[in-house]
């Protein structure tokens, strides 16, 4: 059961307490999407930055001032005061971390000890946080051999990703712990990038193209996006370069009939739709998540058959006409964006991934029976697994081939972007870029006794 705190429905005004409820909820199993709307509602405008930057840095850093905080602890807190631990952390986190002046810090996390209902602990966590500030050299030395400390990933995810990728393991890692860069996606129906970057020049805000995918943007700094030139009218949205690449590799023409198997919250669907004249059917899972779908064509000026639905389950939705292409982006263990969802880390767990990797394959093979031959499939992930992608991808392919079916063709990705693998493509979080993604495209050909064909290229 998840956990719960009764000051979550108060009026809680102050930024390190409330980081403190989050990130004990986070502990718990919510994840941050889920809870910052009623944590920020709780802070005045000027605290949102900070509440966010507080919980989402604690996230982040989560494993290493953990860590920290037990040696500092001669007595863990009992159930009841949990939530100390977590302030512990937070306060960890502005020495540690931010940097922040120590007489402040320290002063102010110890005064949220009155707003958490445990006034008694003042001492404990003030003299926790002097403690590190006297030893914080001797700490750091004590941390830095293990890499779960040193690197502030969990020890299963560490393990995971040292065997599949021995060369890129450190990088990914160390580019998890880094702030995401602002990427945008230029609306093709209303204008032009060179058209954009000059607008965005024109009001001081310094930009530059994607190297890779032609309606990307990278602005310098993060800002607003709603102050941003057209914006609200639909001129551009906000979407990672990686997975823009998605609707560019789909190649949608004037026409056809797409679906977008797992499309919250849209920004996939929109681009589809920028591209092209389609009959796009997007279809999610969670009713919640397929309102944001709404939202994002609705300022964008699109339309699409949408579906609140298990896709899997097509008797709930589909009309039986195939689609002549398929977006499979389907759920994954999401460890591709943590830099951007930092509570992954404490989140996700080992055995999700075979989990999930069991829902990819039935989501796969929905969507094949749901393709048109000569149709093509785009299964994609924001992962860096490889179970959950070019293996995947792998065993669906021997899959079909065993059942009698060789109509499936895995065509290679030559492009200038990632990594090629045994089947797909494979994108890395990389400084000021793109986030970790998976791609692999599949075309769906006419049944032959043949054996399937690795050769063709897009």
């Amino acid at each position: 059961m998840s956990r719960t705190h009764p000051l979550l429905s108060t009026s809680t005004h102050d930024p390190r307490a409330l980081a403190a409820i989050g990130l004990y909820l986070v502990e718990g199993g919510q994840s941050l999407n889920t809870l910052m709307p009623a944590l920020e509602g709780q802070v005045e405008d000027v605290d949102r930055g900070f509440l966010r930057d507080l919980l989402l840095g604690s996230c982040r850093y989560y494993f290493r001032l953990n860590a920290i905080a037990k040696i500092l602890l001669s007595n863990a807190f009992n159930d009841e005061q949990e939530v100390l631990h977590c302030l512990l952390i937070v306060g960890l986190y502005q020495l540690e971390i931010q940097h922040k002046a120590a007489h402040a810090a320290v002063h102010a996390t110890v005064e949220a000890c009155d707003e958490l209902g445990h006034g008694q602990a003042r001492g404990v966590i003030n003299a926790c946080l002097r403690r590190y500030q006297r030893e914080q050299t001797a700490l750091a030395a004590q941390l830095a051999d293990n890499p779960v400390t040193a690197t502030s990933h969990p020890k299963w995810l560490v393990k995971m990703l040292t065997k599949a990728w021995p060369e890129q393991w450190p990088d990914i890692l160390h580019n998890n712990n880094q702030l995401p860069p602002l990427c945008l996606r230029v609306n093709r129906r209303q204008g032009e990038r060179d058209a954009y970057l000059q607008q965005l020049q024109a009001v001081g805000i310094e930009a530059c193209p994607a190297p890779f995918a032609p309606q990307g943007i990278y602005l310098s700094e993060r800002c607003d996006v709603t102050t941003l030139p057209g914006f609200m009218e639909g001129a551009v949205s906000v979407q990672d370069e990686a997975a823009q690449l998605t609707a560019d590799l789909l190649a949608p023409r004037a026409g056809e009939r797409i679906l977008d198997a797992c499309a919250a919250p849209g920004g996939k669907s929109c681009h589809l739709l920028e591209l092209a004249d389609i009959d796009l059917t997007a279809v999610d899972l969670e009713p919640g998540r397929m309102a944001r779908v709404e939202e994002n064509l609705a300022r964008l000026q699109l339309s699409a058959t949408l579906h609140s639905a298990d896709v899997a389950e097509t008797d709930q939705w589909w009309d039986g006409q195939l689609f002549d292409a398929i977006l499979l982006d389907a759920p994954c263990s999401a460890t591709g964006v943590i830099r951007r969802h930092p509570d992954i880390k404490l989140l996700r767990r080992r055995e999700d991934i075979a989990r999930l990797a069991e829902i990819q394959a039935l989501l796969l093979d929905a969507c094949w029976a749901m393709l048109k031959p000569g149709g093509r499939l785009l299964y994609a992930t924001c992962s860096v697994l490889p179970q959950e992608n070019s293996q995947q991808i792998e065993t669906f392919v021997q899959r079909t081939t065993a059942a009698g079916h060789s109509d499936v063709t895995l065509l290679s990705l030559d492009k200038p972007w990632g990594s090629a693998c045994n089947a797909g493509r494979q994108l890395f979080p990389a400084a000021d870029s793109t986030d970790g993604f998976y791609m692999a495209l599949l075309r769906k050909d006419i049944a032959t006794p043949s054996a399937t064909d690795h050769g063709d290229s897009v």
